[in-house]
């Protein structure tokens, strides 16, 4: 299985291959994705198997599904070629966001902005009555954090002490109406994420950096927040 820097290498190369054919949905919100996804899948998911934790992410930011299937063709998990061939077809699997039951890698429908902390957060609870080893990371965008429910995901998570959740928030400075400090102001990020009770690192966009942050950022049972950032 391909290591975190060869995975971002191929999935940014599929990436590129689909703009080459016409398929740029979202385009630069999937380009940004890609370390994300690579220090994911190919460090942090292949890390709990080996421990015996299951770790399980969701892609809250679900416009940025080209990068998502660019992950599943990387992995082999898809026939190479087939998402620019089908991508928006009737029927196809491939669409502008990922519906779980047909899209691969897909545990939840994402779409409707601000719901993946929660969706996470719960997955994490139901764990723990399980007595089932999981971790969750959830990947937001910037313009997702707008949303309200984020933060009440964000502060029910730190009060029920779910050190097994982490936030990875792709910061790259824009979202659908404009500028993200434009539109509404995020900034100082990691200390807001620190006033809600989470452990927040900042890392830049690299697939390494982020995969070690992912390693080391844990402080004592409070949840995580890694926050991506390919805008300074």
């Amino acid at each position: 299985m391909l290591d975190e820097h060869l995975l971002e290498r191929e999935i940014a190369r599929r990436l590129e291959r689909y703009k080459s054919k016409g398929v740029s949905w979202h385009f630069e919100s999937s380009k940004s994705l890609v370390p994300i996804l690579a220090a994911l899948y190919g460090s942090w998911v292949k890390d709990g198997l080996a421990r015996g934790v299951q770790r399980l992410v969701l892609l809250s930011k679900g416009h940025g599904s080209l990068a998502h299937y660019a992950l599943a063709e990387s992995l082999g998990v898809v026939d190479e070629g087939i998402v620019e061939r089908e991508f928006l077809s009737p029927g196809s699997p491939f669409q502008a966001h990922p519906e779980v039951g047909k899209s691969p890698l897909t545990m939840v429908s994402t779409g409707s902005l601000g719901q993946g902390l929660s969706i996470g957060a719960g997955l994490v609870l139901a764990a723990r009555l399980s007595g089932v080893r999981r971790e969750v990371a959830v990947v937001l965008g910037d313009g997702e954090l707008d949303e309200g429910q984020v933060w009440e995901a964000a502060s029910t998570a730190s009060s029920m002490g779910l050190g097994e959740l982490v936030a990875i928030i792709d910061r790259n400075g824009f979202q659908h109406t404009g500028p993200t400090e434009s539109v509404k102001a995020k900034e100082p990020l990691a200390d807001r994420w620190r006033s809600f009770g989470w452990t927040a690192v900042e890392v830049g966009p690299d697939a390494r950096s982020i995969a070690a942050a992912l390693r080391s950022g844990r402080v004592g049972g409070r949840p995580l927040a890694v926050i991506v950032r390919s805008s300074w």
